[in-house]
């Protein structure tokens, strides 16, 4: 009776309290006489297809007929250049902002169009944090209504297939981290995190347009070129189940390729870390000799692994030897250019091992199964008078949620956390987004009481970063992902106090 009732309505969106008017009007429909029970009844509808409800906060909208909404969104949203309708609303990075969608759909309530939009799965929405993770903070300025300003992701705007320069490139280097388990794949999400923390971070701007990057998109890679004579490309292949790095660089510009491949491996095992820790993977560096591109099925080329490699260069041997026992190439010649007298500065290592006060370390990475620490050990075994702590007791010392108040305490001296960057740091933490998203919308957005919320997630063991974050609710956990966000100088005090 309710989905007549609707029908009968002139507009194709009504609010909650359309919905209500309407049936105190109507004597034809047997409809609930509470909100609650109206309500549930349209979450009934809304179960069935036949309709679409949509929250936001304390607003709830009606779309009666989602097709009709949808195909105007698309007509517009979407058409091909080649149609008047076309609208260059989005940067080349797919990302838009929702001011601009607003001026597009003057007539929707911008939070019911986000919300449809997300439902429908065509975009999702940036948070503030990444704003500063990825050095976009300068646009997320403050609005005339005193909000920040909102920033939408839509990976269907950008370019569906590779260009065809890509193929004429010539590459120096090349690397990858292949799934190890024939099940396990990288999701979508992975790649759309991956490519806009790359663009945003190492790639150049437009002249005085953050969002737009001079790179180029396309379904399931991208490739930039620095400006300091680097060319990088970064693709998903092997039917998702490797990140395939490549690079290139121009006559006496190979140091700044090893700087940079640091950056890009670093940021690849980071973003896989966050946003699919339990993908079994391994790292590899494929054969300079074997670099053909493009590169559908890399596990098909001559690759090393980098436990190999390292292990070859912390024993001082020459060559890498292959898996079957039959000589490899030499190392130097795998790593053109690297400097290999300092194995903790070697650029396949990322940003994996760091020196904390003289001293270097390594944490574990359990979520990854990527026998990190197993490959740490080796390095650091016999490197002479380098002091090296073993981090088995500082694992063992859980945290639980008696200790909220010590924890804050260290993370509240002398104001050096910024409330802000709760939900970063509830990301590095392990946390997952729906949880810290809820944490978000119970209090509210108010940043302090956020932070104390997500804290205590951690300390409780919520979404099993127990089992799944270097051991679980500790020092040696919090320290790592203050490290990881940036907030080095609260991390430095923890580690000095409690190390």
């Amino acid at each position: 009776m309710t989905y007549g009732l609707l029908e009968e309505r002139k507009g194709n969106i009504l609010t909650l309290s359309d919905v209500w008017s309407a049936a105190e009007d109507t004597n034809s429909y047997v409809i609930p006489d509470n909100r609650e029970e109206i309500l549930e009844v349209l979450h009934a509808l809304h179960s069935t297809g036949l309709i679409s409800v949509l929250k936001h906060e304390h607003k709830t909208w009606v779309v009666v007929n989602k097709g009709i909404l949808l195909t105007e969104v698309n007509g517009i949203l979407f058409a091909p250049e080649i149609f008047k309708q076309h609208v260059n609303i989005a940067s080349n990075t797919g990302i838009v902002s929702v001011s601009g969608l607003t001026r597009l759909f003057p007539k929707y309530d911008p939070d019911m169009l986000i919300c449809f939009l997300k439902n429908m799965e065509l975009c999702q929405e940036i948070h503030p944090s990444f704003l500063k993770l990825t050095n976009l903070h300068q646009i997320g300025t403050k609005e005339k209504k005193g909000g920040t300003r909102r920033l939408l992701y839509f990976p269907c705007l950008l370019n569906m297939k590779r260009p065809r320069e890509m193929t004429n490139q010539v590459y120096q280097f090349g690397w990858c981290l292949q799934c190890t388990n024939k099940h396990h794949f990288f999701p979508p999400r992975y790649f759309h995190v991956l490519s806009l923390h790359l663009a945003l971070k190492l790639a150049l701007p437009q002249e005085d347009d953050k969002l737009n990057r001079r790179c180029t998109f396309w379904r399931n890679g991208l490739y930039w070129f620095n400006g300091h004579g680097v060319g990088s490309l970064v693709e998903i292949v092997d039917e998702s189940q490797c990140v395939l790095v490549m690079m290139s660089c121009e006559k006496g510009c190979s140091d700044n390729m090893v700087s940079l491949r640091r950056d890009v491996i670093g940021e690849v095992m980071s973003v896989q870390k966050e946003s699919c820790p339990t993908l079994e993977v391994k790292d590899l560096v494929i054969d300079p000799k074997d670099l053909a591109y493009p590169m559908k099925t890399p596990r098909g080329r001559t690759m090393y692994s980098v436990k190999d490699i390292l292990s070859a260069i912390e024993k001082g041997e020459e060559f890498v030897v292959k898996s079957n026992g039959t000589k490899g190439e030499k190392v130097k010649e795998i790593l053109p250019y690297e400097s290999l007298s300092d194995i903790r500065n070697i650029s396949l290592l990322g940003d994996d091992i760091d020196e904390v006060d003289g001293v270097w370390v390594k944490c574990k990475s359990e979520n990854t199964k990527r026998n990190s620490w197993q490959r740490s050990t080796l390095i650091m075994e016999e490197i002479g008078d380098i002091q090296i702590i073993e981090l088995e007791d500082a694992y063992s010392d859980v945290l639980d949620i008696t200790d909220l108040a010590k924890v804050l305490q260290e993370l509240e001296s002398n104001q050096q956390f910024d409330y802000t960057d709760w939900y970063h740091l509830g990301l590095y933490l392990g946390l997952y987004e729906r949880t810290l998203k809820a944490i978000e919308e119970d209090n509210r957005g108010r940043s302090k009481k956020c932070l104390i919320e997500c804290i205590s997630c951690w300390l409780k063991g919520k979404d099993g970063v127990r089992e799944t974050r270097g051991g679980g609710s500790n020092w040696i956990s919090l320290v790592a992902a203050l490290d990881a966000m940036g907030a080095r100088k609260v991390a430095k005090n923890i580690r000095m106090k409690y190390f």
